[in-house]
């Protein structure tokens, strides 16, 4: 027997439906659903994990920091709300038993070879260099049928590994940096506030705050625009000057009296053509860019969406930067499907006229998965919902925009002289709608048609007039903006995109839906890390990372090579963090307690061993106070006090230099030595 491995339980449904001579079998343990079939006279188990099935914990309850000592665990113990994954893991532990072999059916991605690898090697307890892979990029019969008959003899370890390294590097850089924040908080004012950052987070954070900055800082400069309005045909036509600003009022007022005098005449046309090839294949990022702009979908929406009509059978996987369509793609059937949809049955027939298909692609390449493609399978009525249909409408009309001519523009510009000055009159309309038909509904063009004009006549002038304008501020950026601008810099991935920009609006750091703003704890947050610990937000060292992480992939780091040097970059950083930890805790302090509410920890007295602050502090678990010193956990210098009374430093000190206190309860006062040995400690 084999055992299939799927991601989700519908893949898994769609693999075992594909696979199966025949009806596949369903059964269901604990509540979960999994499938036998045969095939080749061979019989097949297919079973589903649900996404992670495990994930990193620390092997030690220890909540201070730094801590690198971490474990895959299974993931209801690493994350709160998981529960439900124990019924997965309890099944793949006892299918595993029954079977012999072991093939990986996850998404194709560093994800999916991450939920293979732990699945095999904690839930069914095998090596996972036993397993087998599917390889795939559509869950179609035709896809997964040739995906079997041609299965890798391998997991792809590369993409493991990088995997894993990346697990374990965001563990490493989000838990010990939120801890570190965390702690510095509770330093400065007492309170467990949690604050988090992360290794992609902290740096789309601080190119969001340098825009913010942007606009704070800017000064509105004046300028002005002159118009000439014109009459032709009984339509008003304006002419621009052909200087988009002038920046200073009086050569505004010159200009506009020079050009009334005259003459005005047309001095000159240039009507150009020019071919507009089809838009390029979409890779995730693109869908996600048009999408936002056609549909005003976030980004995590689009891949929300992109991957239920991937699951459900109808476009190809949407985690991919790939601008390329398989060679061996069978665009022919493909189109012959959309045929039978009655929006798309006009476009097909033209393309299925054409002695070749031949695709428009792009330049960007993704070795695990194609660019995105409608599979050909047509949806019924009811199996998308309002949201899916738009965005699958997208995806098959941009797919046979590929195929189709290039639509051809005209623009028409023409200056106009008034007296010693030029004016623009500029015009643009579609003269061959190419590929425009079936896409043009998610493409601006402006269409002004310009009468006919000679050069020479005379001109009917209106109106020529300024206006005094004000420079504006760059604008904020929308949702796909940050997106476009990760991939920019590097940081993050095709997958993780989405959701880092998802945690910023969580933790509060951003808000507004369509023009981001960073909210004050966000400009607080980035603005004390730039002070103190600008690496924790560097850009450049989170894109070394993830070049790193390229070369795992590619087999010419190891994993243990970038997580070691990864624990010793971040080693660093956090004892550079220690040492202004009260700093930086007592600014973080004033935004998330309030300024009014933050107070500095309470020297008693000089730590005899090290020569730091004796503080008072408090116990994390059971919120009891006592006194430490400043310079923990290299000195570990404690000692108990009273838990009632205000404490009221002395500056004299006693036994072993441990200084003496006095504590006022209401009206009583005791004056004491810290020192619990002191035979005189009471009444000094």
């Amino acid at each position: 027997m084999i055992l299939i491995i799927a991601e989700k339980p519908n893949v898994a449904r769609k693999i075992a439906g594909a696979l199966a001579e025949g009806r596949p079998v369903k059964k269901s343990l604990f509540g979960v659903p999994y499938y036998e079939l045969f095939r080749d006279g061979k019989k097949l188990i297919v079973a589903p994990a649900v996404g992670h099935l495990y994930g990193l914990a620390p092997k030690q309850d220890f909540f201070g920091y730094p801590i690198f000592d971490i474990e895959w665990v299974p993931v209801y113990i690493a994350e709160k709300g998981k529960e439900y994954a124990k019924d997965y893991i309890k099944l793949l532990s006892i299918l595993a038993k029954r079977v012999k072999e072991f093939v990986v059916a996850c998404d194709y991605d560093t994800e999916g070879e991450v939920i293979g690898y732990t699945a095999l090697k904690y839930a069914c307890d095998v090596d996972p260099r036993r397993a087998k892979r599917m390889k795939f990029s559509a869950l179609t019969k035709r896809d997964l049928v040739k995906a079997w008959y041609n299965l890798e003899p391998t997991i792809n370890f590369g993409m493991a590994n990088a995997g894993i390294a990346r697990h374990v590097l965001d563990w490493y850089w989000g838990v010990n940096l939120s801890r570190a924040l965390t702690h510095a908080i509770k330093k400065a004012s007492g309170k467990w506030i949690v604050l988090s950052t992360g290794r992609v987070q902290g740096p789309t954070l601080k190119f969001l705050v340098e825009r913010e900055r942007e606009i704070q800082n800017f000064v509105p400069k004046p300028y002005w625009v002159i118009k000439l309005i014109l009459e032709k045909n009984g339509q008003k036509f304006t002419a621009n000057y052909e200087k988009d600003k002038v920046w200073n009022e009086n050569e505004a007022k010159r200009i506009v009296l020079e050009a009334k005098k005259g003459p005005v005449r047309v001095a000159d046309i240039e009507v150009k053509r020019q071919k507009r090839n089809p838009p390029v294949p979409f890779d995730l990022g693109t869908l996600q860019r048009e999408a936002y702009s056609a549909f005003g979908f976030s980004p995590k929406k689009t891949l929300d969406l992109a991957q239920s009509l991937y699951e459900k059978g109808f476009s190809s996987y949407p985690r991919t930067e790939s601008q390329k369509l398989p060679k061996n793609l069978n665009f022919r059937y493909i189109i012959q499907s959309l045929a039978k949809m009655p929006q798309y049955r006009p476009y097909a027939h033209v393309l299925l006229g054409m002695p070749e298909l031949k695709p428009v692609e792009g330049k960007k390449e993704d070795p695990a998965h194609p660019a995105i493609y409608p599979t050909g399978e047509v949806p019924r009525p009811g199996d998308l919902t309002k949201d899916e249909e738009k965005l699958y409408d997208m995806i098959v009309r941009r797919f046979l925009a590929l195929f189709m001519e290039p639509a051809v523009r005209e623009s028409v510009k023409v200056t106009i002289k008034a007296g010693p000055h030029k004016f623009i009159l500029s015009g643009g309309r579609t003269v061959k709608e190419g590929w425009l038909a079936v896409y043009g509904k998610y493409v601006k063009f402006e269409e002004v048609t310009l009468p006919t004009f000679l050069v020479g006549e005379r001109v009917k002038v209106l109106q020529i007039k300024r206006e005094k304008k004000k420079t504006k501020p760059p604008a904020r950026y929308s949702p796909a903006a940050v997106i476009k601008k990760m991939e920019d810099l590097g940081l993050g991935t095709k997958a993780t995109r989405a959701q880092i920009l998802e945690t910023l609006y969580q933790r509060g750091y951003i808000e507004g839906k369509k023009s981001i703003k960073v909210t004050p704890l966000g400009m607080k947050v980035i603005e004390t890390l730039e002070k103190y610990v600008p690496e924790i937000i560097s850009v450049e060292l989170t894109r070394e990372f993830e070049k790193k992480m390229e070369l795992i992939m590619q087999g010419k780091l190891t994993k243990e090579e970038v997580i070691e040097e990864a624990k010793q970059k971040l080693t660093k950083i956090l004892e550079e963090f220690k040492k202004k930890e009260l700093e930086i805790g007592t600014e973080l302090a004033k935004i998330v307690v309030g300024e009014d509410k933050v107070e500095k920890p309470l020297v008693v007295g000089k730590c005899p061993k090290c020569g730091g602050d004796l503080i008072v502090k408090y116990n994390k678990k059971t919120g009891k106070r006592f006194i430490g010193c400043s310079n923990w956990p290299k000195c570990d210098v404690t000692y108990p006090i009273l838990q009632k009374g205000e404490i009221i430093p002395t500056g004299r000190t006693c036994c072993n230099g441990a200084p003496i206190v006095i504590i006022k309860d209401g009206k009583e006062r005791r004056v004491i030595c810290l020192d619990m040995n002191c035979k005189g400690w009471e009444g000094i």
